[in-house]
């Protein structure tokens, strides 16, 4: 069974910062975010970094020098706002909250960072975004660490079905999001303009721009209220957070040297329970399953390969329990039983149409036939399904059907209503009898 493992080079272990790996998983509630929700427009910041020293407090942990590659708008009063309440109690815990929870994803999203020569303040985004909850959804229903609105990822190798949501897969949301922000970068040629451009979209700041005859200056556009309020906020709270999470020791945050997560990717090739997986390959079952939030029902797609995420040391025994072709699925299996549909069995069992049809390759859930044996998923716990008898004085009778082609008593028995056994006796015939094409059958008056 192929795998890749996703490896880091020695040189960015000597590069961590104690903010971007502060590690641990996310067993603590998520702590409200501090920040003002819609503080007044501010004026222009300074364009100057000679206010740093004066507000970087005494150092109370080991830290290296203080650096980034976006400026500081040190002095701009909004910003100032932001960082000061990042920097009290609650902020701070709110900070170290988040931080924690980053655990599973920082060493990828890191590596991907650089991978793509992107400012590292970029980690932090997801602070604001979704608190590094992959499975966050925003009131107008953007989801994941990036918080990808369903109509955004196009171009970004994430897809959207039955069994998966791949916005809220780590890996693949992560590199969406560089890219698009790359791209923004490209289209603007300025980091903040990118920024603000991934809060109020690329149309929205194109409009901006040409409002203000051409300027590209995140400050200005602001200052002049040519783009949305969320988005006057959304940038100086980022440059906030990251100022004070990226150098967290010197500001009093202790995040400890917790060792980053590392990740290996194994292809199965067929529907796999995660917990059932856990279990063969002896791994906790909780982290595999935030590991891969994409599946929607803990359970790999049936009619695709898939790349599962798992620690590096858990692969070989993940694969081997993959390779051994043992079922590691629990499903239902329901032997077709007369009246019973496949939309019927489907709402039971709290499924879809297209979920029964693709674990059971060649079903036609039109034409199902008695005695024939269909996989169900098994995503709550329900009792088996008995279709409901329809009493046979509540059918009107004298109605006619000209069979066509492909028709046979089980179809025409699903589009009238009628156990099959009784179309047969109404129509002299058995059920394995052969239907010919033109000939007329009688069926029940459909009202």
């Amino acid at each position: 069974m192929g795998r890749h493992l996703l490896r880091r080079e020695a040189s960015i272990r000597a590069r961590h910062t104690a903010a971007a790996f502060a590690l641990c998983l996310a067993v603590a509630p998520a702590v409200a975010d501090p920040a003002l929700a819609d503080p007044a427009l501010a004026d222009r910041p300074l364009r100057s970094d000679q206010a740093a020293a004066e507000a970087v407090p005494s150092l109370r942990h080991h830290a290296g020098p203080e650096r980034y590659a976006l400026p500081m708008p040190f002095g701009e009063p909004q910003f100032e706002r932001f960082r000061e309440l990042y920097l009290s109690p609650g902020g701070s815990s709110w900070i170290r909250a988040v931080q924690r929870r980053s655990e599973p994803y920082a060493a990828f999203v890191m590596e991907r960072i650089r991978f793509y020569g992107l400012p590292e303040e970029l980690f932090y985004l997801p602070f604001i975004e979704s608190e590094y909850l992959p499975k966050a959804v925003s009131k107008s229903g953007a989801t994941g660490l990036w918080q990808f609105m369903r109509n955004s990822i196009a171009g970004y190798n994430m897809r959207i079905d039955d069994w998966v949501d791949e916005r809220r897969d780590f890996m693949k949301s992560t590199d969406g999001a560089l890219r698009k922000l790359q791209w923004n970068y490209d289209r603007f040629g300025d980091w903040l303009l990118a920024i603000a451009a991934y809060n109020c979209g690329a149309g929205a700041m194109d409009r901006a721009i040409a409002a203000a005859g051409g300027v590209r200056d995140y400050w200005v556009l602001r200052e002049r209220q040519l783009i949305p309020a969320e988005t006057r906020s959304y940038v100086p709270k980022f440059l906030a957070v990251a100022w004070v999470a990226m150098h967290a020791g010197r500001n009093g945050i202790d995040l400890g040297w917790p060792e980053p997560a590392q990740w290996a990717t194994v292809k199965v090739d067929r529907p796999v329970d995660l917990g059932m997986l856990a279990e063969a390959a002896g791994m906790d079952a909780d982290a595999l399953k935030r590991a891969n939030a994409e599946l929607l029902y803990g359970i790999t797609p049936p009619d695709r390969p898939h790349l599962i995420k798992l620690p590096p040391d858990r692969a070989e025994a993940a694969a081997a329990a993959i390779a051994s072709r043992e079922r590691l699925v629990n499903v239902y299996m329901h032997k077709v039983q007369s009246g019973d549909t496949v939309s019927a069995l489907a709402r039971h069992y709290g499924v879809t149409v297209a979920m029964i049809a693709k674990l059971n390759p060649g079903l036609n859930p039109d034409r199902i036939r008695l005695g024939q044996s269909i996989a169900i998923p098994a995503f709550k716990d329900v009792g088996p399904y008995s279709a409901a008898k329809r009493p046979h004085d509540e059918l009107r009778w004298g109605g006619s059907h000209v069979v066509a082609k492909g028709d046979t008593l089980w179809s025409i028995s699903l589009a009238y209503g009628v156990q099959p056994e009784l179309l047969a006796e109404k129509n002299g015939m058995n059920l394995n009898g052969v239907l010919r094409e033109g000939a007329t059958l009688n069926v029940p008056i459909l009202e």
